[in-house]
């Protein structure tokens, strides 16, 4: 079975107090010399879950990402991909191509929702189109500051 997910990392090795309350928010249930070392390990600090929905997952890889820049701290963003039970193998990826698997989940959201609607009401209404256009903005709002 083909298997993919997404992580990010410092650049840097030294956890200072803005990094850790950074880190601390999006990871409140990690100690934080448990944070620490993954930062002076340079080790992911974020790698989604190939169990999970890879949107949601992508979405919270998007947000540690803005705070990061936010900082103006630099990172590194990878891919890693497998056929089980193989070992990863990771390449650096480019914001683009986040960007753009981001943007791919949205659009499959978005026709998703359109699909649900002609199959349960025969056609799609007008009105129908506002509400799914509304869900997709809540929802991905925050991804369309980051992008």
């Amino acid at each position: 079975m083909f298997e993919y997910r997404f992580g990010i990392k410092l650049k840097t090795v030294t956890a200072n107090a803005a990094i850790l309350k950074l880190m601390r928010k999006h990871f409140p249930n990690m100690a934080f010399s448990e944070l620490s070392e993954k930062i002076k390990a340079h080790d992911y600090i974020y790698l989604t879950d190939t169990k999970k929905d890879h949107a949601s997952e992508k979405r919270k890889l998007l947000k540690l990402l803005k705070d990061f820049d936010k900082l103006g701290l630099k990172t590194e963003l990878f891919e890693e991909k497998r056929y089980t039970p193989a070992p990863w193998n990771a390449v650096p990826m480019s914001r683009e191509l986040l960007y753009n698997s981001v943007q791919q989940s949205k659009e499959i959201h978005r026709e998703t929702l359109l699909d649900i609607e002609r199959e349960t009401e025969g056609f799609v209404s007008q009105e129908a189109v506002k509400d799914i256009e509304d869900e997709i903005k809540d929802e991905w709002e925050n991804e369309e500051q980051t992008i």
